[in-house]
């Protein structure tokens, strides 16, 4: 495991993995896309802020790990080190995993039911503190019991459960007076936390304290790292079960397995393509814009087309988008505008024949009008560019 008294590289990626994923799938028991309240966006930044957990654990046990190979200056004796480090090993990756596991179900949990109480607070415009009030419940929970304030309290911001370790303390939806007083108590800055409004999963970053402001720059860039190669590895998976699970009306023309990308076309599009001269035309053009997108990795489908009936060209990404090729700035706007108005697309793929100042005055338009558009110039075709 060690190389030159210093873990490697690929052991410190694979405990990064391991922990990242242990905690994932706490997380997904509590909160998933099959909840009726599920936020992908809020998912995600659970879910980073989960790997960024990850990454100042593994520093941390690292550190200690490393620390271990001496006392008072001189390597320690194999036994030695063998005794402390399944010491350290016991207390992160078994009883303080073990806890951490529980504290991400319960926050998973937590931010489900948040988004349940934001969906009725109409109705039911409070919540209240509901503490166990057994031999186990902390003091500061049971001071708690039976406060009742409004959803958009601020108290809830930094009060939402669970409130430390092991917490059972619960809330509830009601429609009763809220509480004239709210009891001061002390909460550590771990759990300091609402995660459906913050997107973190801990109020502060646990391990953090202990380590230098190096150590802990280091974790913060490692997170970034490994969350970034995680996501793409997730998204290509997947892309490909999604691209391979086509029906037969599509024909599956394409599939980049480094980044997830692909081009389907449905099948009756082909057909209307051979009808005439111009149509083959046309197709060809939209399928070898289309091309570079997918090799991008962009999920594209061409889909077809419905006569007398105006609609998108293809499905990019899941949203309705319109493919325009042009060597002009002339209507870059107008078309735009045209093809989100009154044929349903949520986004425009351009590619530019030339590269001009003009062209470059209607992407800005088009900016600030808020328009979604992915680009790029003939010749440069592996740059992507895009508008939001």
């Amino acid at each position: 495991m060690f190389d030159d008294r210093n873990v490697s590289e690929e052991n410190k990626q694979a405990l990064w993995e391991y922990y990242n994923t242990h905690l994932g799938k706490a997380f997904d028991l509590g909160y998933n896309s099959d909840s009726e309240f599920y936020d992908a966006d809020l998912a995600q930044s659970l879910k980073n802020d989960i790997a960024k957990f990850s990454a100042f654990k593994e520093t941390s046990f690292r550190a200690q790990l490393e620390s271990a190979l001496t006392e008072d200056g001189k390597v320690v004796s194999w036994s030695d080190f063998k005794k402390k480090a399944t010491e350290l090993s016991v207390e992160y990756n078994q009883r303080w995993l073990k806890t951490e596991y529980h504290h991400t179900v319960a926050t998973a949990n937590s931010v489900e039911q948040w988004k349940s109480f934001e969906a009725d607070a109409d109705l039911y415009p409070n919540l209240r503190y509901n503490a166990v009030n057994d031999a186990r419940t902390r003091e500061k929970h049971q001071a708690l019991d039976g406060l009742i304030l409004p959803i958009n309290h601020v108290f809830w911001k930094t009060h939402n459960v669970p409130l430390d370790w092991g917490c059972r303390c619960k809330l509830e939806q009601t429609d009763e007076e809220p509480t004239k007083t709210v009891p001061d108590i002390l909460v550590k800055g771990i759990f300091k936390n609402n995660a459906a409004l913050s997107g973190k999963v801990f109020g502060e970053m646990p391990y953090a304290s202990a380590m230098s402001a190096i150590a802990g720059n280091e974790a913060e860039k490692f997170a970034k790292e490994m969350q970034a190669g995680y996501n793409a590895e997730m998204k290509t998976i997947t892309s490909k079960k999604e691209y391979e699970s086509l029906g037969k009306t599509y024909a599956k023309k394409y599939f980049n397995k480094e980044n997830g990308g692909y081009l389907a076309i449905d099948k009756e599009r082909i057909l209307a393509s051979k009808i005439n001269k111009n149509e083959t035309v046309k197709f060809l053009k939209e399928e070898a814009m289309s091309m570079v997108y997918a090799k991008a990795g962009h999920q594209i489908k061409l889909l077809k087309e419905v006569a007398g009936v105006s609609s998108s060209d293809a499905l990019v990404d899941g949203a309705f988008a319109d493919l325009k090729k042009t060597a002009s700035h002339n209507n870059i706007l107008k078309y735009a505008k045209k093809a989100t108005t009154e044929q349903g697309a949520e986004m425009i793929l351009f590619e530019f024949e030339k590269e001009t100042k003009d062209i470059y005055k209607e992407i800005e338009k088009l900016k600030t009008k808020k328009i979604k558009a992915l680009y790029f110039f003939t010749g440069r075709e592996k740059t992507i560019y895009k508008t939001f």
